[in-house]
């Protein structure tokens, strides 16, 4: 049963910043560490930098020829069950590090070429030529440096869905990037179903199978593909004449003449790349890259399907279905806190409450990291007026239009180091010009800007479809911007 249902949280996949795992069994995705380096928003840069603080106190061990310190820094990553992602049948089960495997890895970067030449600098390239490395073993270690803000950010998605974490228990080793060290604590962690979980942020996931070939296109695309090429222009050792029917023949380089030259294992393949680090380059380039999966590949990887026809349908229907006004508020909150999820996956991420007041206006104040890429938000980020690392909503199931105090309400929560911009849900607003004024007020005296989605945009963006949603809540939110600027 999904964590949703046992929760009933009455909220399904798309609904949710994290992945919504299947209590009975591991589901076959994996936190990608590059994803955290890459990514955007408070979240991915306290995970990039307890990662990075991880992985250089672990070579620095090796650098010194310190066994003691390297092994014991290894051995604290222990068998995460807590997210239950990975390649598990039945009951989930960490794979973590154990004290063989510690000496066991350690011993391997003490006389890994590739860590001496300076090419490992992180764990995916210790996934790609430190022997017993694999994708499962990467995803673990990640959990385990990350586990202090996985249990922040599982708080935070618990009080964001309103349950109370009444368990407070020992968390278990959590990685210190300060002390380089590991340490114990204790913290509010929910206990479902009699075992510990941790949340994980779905757009920080890879898919098994993306994340397992890995070392396969290395070894094809670019180890091989260079041989050939070299042995070809070169002439050399392992060109043979290859013969046609038609009795002609051509230079070629076979397939098991280059694997008896580099075969296909770690150290082999870590060896050649020191020699020919441009090639290793190349591929780090082309796929050392994170690109968040989509919703329905979350769920196709826990064996269901998604139909996004389907589901805007029902959302679209369930919206028009709520009342506006006070007695509908927290429903219409709800709601909307559920659309977003579906509505700017993969753009925005890790939604925090930050204030729930109830003073009779019945208002909720959530902030999202930008983790866009590309469109609208990305630009906003890079904007130097603008400079939107965290977007600011809240929610007003009004049956009126919004006054200066709302809007004002959301100014007063920019800053520099968060950004000038916001947005408030809202039904409907029916004198938009006084609106559009009110915002450009806003913006005129250097505040920021605020843009205002109602109802009918929300129905708009949704009724495009997959592939026309995005650029279309994209192009509403920049006609806003540019009507502000007017």
């Amino acid at each position: 049963m999904h964590l949703s249902k046992v929760l009933k949280l009455k909220k399904a996949q798309p609904e949710l910043d994290f992945v919504d795992i299947e209590l009975s069994t591991d589901t076959p995705l994996f936190l990608d560490p590059l994803a955290f380096h890459e990514g955007r928003g408070r979240f991915a840069e306290q995970c990039s930098r307890d990662i990075e603080a991880f992985f250089e106190a672990v070579l620095e061990a090796a650098g010194t020829g310190d066994w003691d310190l390297g092994v014991r820094l290894l051995k604290g990553l222990r068998e995460p069950d807590e997210i239950q992602m990975g390649f598990s049948v039945g009951e989930p089960r960490g794979r973590g590090v154990g004290e063989k495997q510690a000496e066991i890895i350690f011993e391997a970067i003490l006389r890994s070429k590739a860590v001496k030449s300076g090419l490992i600098r992180d764990l995916n390239d210790a996934l790609m030529f430190v022997p017993g490395i694999g994708p499962d073993k990467v995803s673990d270690i990640t959990t385990n440096i990350i586990r202090r803000h996985l249990i922040e950010y599982t708080k935070n998605q618990f009080a964001l869905l309103g349950i109370e974490i009444k368990t407070y228990m020992p968390t278990g080793l959590l990685w210190d990037s300060v002390a380089s060290d590991w340490v114990e604590g204790y913290d509010y962690i929910p206990v479902v179903k009699g075992r510990k979980i941790l949340l994980v942020p779905k757009v920080f996931v890879k898919y098994a199978k993306d994340f397992s070939r890995l070392g396969q296109r290395y070894y094809d695309g670019f180890v091989a593909s260079f041989i050939r090429q070299r042995e070809l222009a070169t002439m050399g050792r392992l060109v043979k004449l290859r013969e046609f029917k038609d009795g002609s023949t051509a230079p070629h380089v076979y397939k098991e003449d280059i694997e008896r030259e580099v075969p296909r294992n770690k150290d082999s393949v870590a060896d050649f790349s020191v020699q020919n680090p441009e090639v290793y380059q190349r591929f780090k380039d082309a796929f050392f890259k994170h690109n968040p999966v989509s919703v329905a590949t979350i769920i196709a990887a826990q064996g269901g399907s998604f139909n996004e026809e389907l589901y805007s349908k029902h959302a679209i229907t369930a919206l028009a279905a709520i009342p506006p006004g006070a007695r509908a508020a927290a429903d219409y909150q709800s709601f909307i806190v559920g659309l977003l999820h579906f509505l700017f996956y993969p753009q925005l991420s890790n939604p925090v409450l930050e204030r729930p007041i109830n003073d009779g206006r019945k208002r909720i104040d959530i902030t999202f990291d930008n983790t866009a890429e590309t469109g609208v938000f990305a630009r906003l980020r890079q904007d130097p007026f603008f400079v939107v690392r965290e977007v600011m909503i809240e929610c007003k199931n009004y049956t009126h239009d919004l006054e200066n105090p709302e809007i004002d309400q959301l100014i007063g929560r920019f800053d520099h180091r968060r950004g000038r911009f916001g947005m408030i849900m809202c039904r409907d607003v029916r004198d938009k010009k006084k609106l559009i004024d009110r915002c450009a007020d806003a913006f005129r005296s250097q505040q920021g800007a605020v843009v205002v989605l109602t109802d009918a945009d929300i129905v708009d963006a949704i009724g495009r479809g997959y592939f026309g949603r995005e650029s279309r809540i994209n192009e509403i939110i920049k006609q806003q911007i540019r009507d502000s600027l007017a």
